[in-house]
């Protein structure tokens, strides 16, 4: 059963060096020294979606778009307030000059009257044909002054109807300026994001590197002590400074290791292991490695095994 047992412990000879190693260096309570590499900080970047992107250069271009809209739709009441106002200069003009057009009529006919009456001719055909002249130059020049203007006022009549259609006009050729303007917008705002993508990466990769670097620095540097402390270890307890007492029961527990591991073994493996391997001559006394040699170091007696040797034969 024992032997069993530390054959599944020692499943090596470097299994069997390790404990050798630890009965005589006692490093099992060395503590491993900690050290901590400083931490590096990464940077860290939650890029914008392309929609929010989008939505971004459209409040940015918000205050953009509503004045150019409201200046193009005040620019058209500008206008037709404009034509209204000059319409009705021109109806006033009319009426005026059709009203002093009736004055001078009036006032000339009159006049033919007064002088057919002075001469006796008021009931004459010579005063109905003044007259009658006096009325067709009237009549003519109204109805040039009333076409004159009446021409005018067509014409501004057509341009006011004409203001909805110039203003949807306006507003389309404005719209696909602002569409230009707010795709150019949105591409500088992806370039800028991909740049600070790009740019956040590379910073911490090269932090990454960094402290990759620190990390092996600090691990070196934590093995380094280890082992200085191993080693300080090891002088402090080593064989030379052992008192026989010590000394004996150090080759003791060495000889019950090897014994046990020796043991797991069938007699030729185990004799061949002993004689080949100076791992058992190197780290018992004389007294401990005659105790081991003779009991799997010599040949068997025809008719002995090995299980009869363990077993005190």
């Amino acid at each position: 059963m024992g032997n069993q047992i530390f054959k599944n412990h020692l499943d090596s000879r470097d299994d069997l060096e390790d404990e050798i190693k630890r009965l005589e260096t006692d490093d099992n309570y060395i503590s491993r020294p900690q050290v901590n590499a400083p931490r590096l900080e990464e940077k860290k970047y939650t890029p914008a979606s392309d929609e929010a992107l989008g939505l971004q250069a459209e409040r940015e271009l918000d205050g953009y778009r509503k004045q150019g809209e409201t200046a193009i739709r005040e620019k058209r009441d500008s206008d037709e307030k404009s034509m209204l106002d000059m319409k009705e200069g021109y109806g006033a003009n009319r009426d005026g000059e059709l009203s002093k057009l009736e004055e001078s009529y009036n006032s000339a006919v009159r006049a033919t009257d007064a002088d057919a009456i002075k001469r006796g001719l008021a009931r004459s055909s010579v005063a109905a044909i003044g007259r009658a002249e006096i009325e067709k130059e009237y009549l003519a020049k109204n109805a040039e002054i009333s076409a004159t203007y009446g021409k005018k006022i067509a014409e501004l009549d057509k341009e006011i109807a004409a203001l909805d259609g110039k203003l949807k006009s306006a507003l389309d050729d404005f719209n696909l300026s602002y569409a230009t303007r707010l795709n150019e917008r949105i591409t500088e705002l992806k370039s800028e994001r991909d740049k600070k993508v790009a740019d956040v990466a590379e910073y911490n990769n090269d932090i990454r590197a960094k402290q990759a670097q620190l990390d092996m620095q600090a691990a070196k540097t934590q093995s380094e002590l280890y082992s200085a402390a191993l080693e300080q270890k090891k002088k402090e307890n080593s064989i030379e400074n052992f008192s026989e007492e010590q000394r004996d029961a150090m080759y003791k527990s060495i000889y019950k290791l090897m014994d046990e591991y020796l043991g797991g073994m069938d007699k030729g493996e185990a004799r061949l292991e002993l004689i080949n391997h100076s791992l058992y001559r190197d780290h018992l006394s004389s007294y401990y490695y005659a105790r081991l040699f003779d009991k799997y170091g010599r040949s068997e007696p025809e008719g002995v095994t090995m299980r009869d040797r363990n077993n005190g034969v």
